[in-house]
């Protein structure tokens, strides 16, 4: 019976590893300290992939990129740049970025909200050098029996000279993470082609309509005359936004 249940916790943390990413690990998931004295500032900007743990979402995937960005609203956000080995399209996975505390770690969560299920991943900044190289880390708890690590080397420039690489290098030793199941990103031919139609993105403010319901309106009754004029007897024109409430509701009770 006892060994029944192991072979199903193995079991379990296998199929978890197969739809998340590196292989998990029995225990708790490490205490990694993130950078103290973290420049959120200086840490904007791009940053390229050129090393991680195999991740499933990035699985087909050439010259990934992240762009750390502060838009008009002051908020944080993240930009993931992923493109498809196969065809050069490249997808925008973006999410905001929101730091623990007062900020002074490197210490962040992102929430992912153009993705087909929202979601939420913690990082920790282990080490960064702001100008050359960044080791970023995640892990995901597999029920109270074992964890699932994630880690990133980012770089700020495409292909990155030897010893920024090196200086990268030094922080996983530090922290005694294998390279052995490091997946090498591809970062050459990188041009890149926009989705055919692009997808909507709600951290983009260039995607959301900041216009009241009134102005809205206002627009409606413009389109209205005009197309009064274009042909006086036709019905199908817009409707504003009480009459569309009005007639979902009359619709709904008939």
């Amino acid at each position: 019976m006892r060994f029944g249940v192991f072979l199903s916790v193995i079991t379990l943390l296998v199929l978890w590893d197969s739809a998340t990413g590196q292989f998990p690990t029995f225990g708790r998931c490490p205490d990694y300290a993130p950078v103290v004295d973290f420049d959120k500032e200086r840490f904007l900007g791009m940053w390229y992939e050129q090393e991680r743990y195999f991740t499933l979402t990035e699985l087909g995937s050439k010259c990934t990129s992240v762009y750390y960005e502060r838009r008009p609203d002051n908020k944080l956000y993240v930009n993931n740049g992923i493109v498809n080995r196969f065809t050069n399209v490249q997808r925008i996975v973006s999410g905001q970025m929101t730091l623990f505390g007062r900020g002074t770690t490197g210490k962040f969560n992102v929430r992912y909200t153009n993705t087909p299920l929202a979601y939420d991943t913690t990082f920790n900044i282990l080490d960064t050098d702001y100008d050359g190289f960044a080791v970023l880390y995640s892990c995901s708890s597999v029920i109270p029996f074992g964890h699932t690590d994630f880690v990133w080397l980012m770089t700020r420039d495409r292909l990155p000279a030897g010893e920024v690489l090196q200086r990268a290098y030094g922080t996983l030793d530090k922290y005694k993470i294998s390279r052995t199941f490091f997946v090498t990103t591809d970062q050459k031919d990188c041009e890149t082609i926009a989705p055919p139609v692009e997808a909507y993105d709600p951290t983009e403010p260039s995607q959301r309509s900041d216009l009241p319901v009134e102005a809205e309106d206002e627009k409606l009754d413009e389109m209205r005359e005009e197309l009064k004029k274009e042909d006086p007897e036709k019905e199908d024109l817009p409707l504003k936004e009480d009459e569309r409430k009005e007639e979902e509701k009359k619709n709904a009770t008939d």
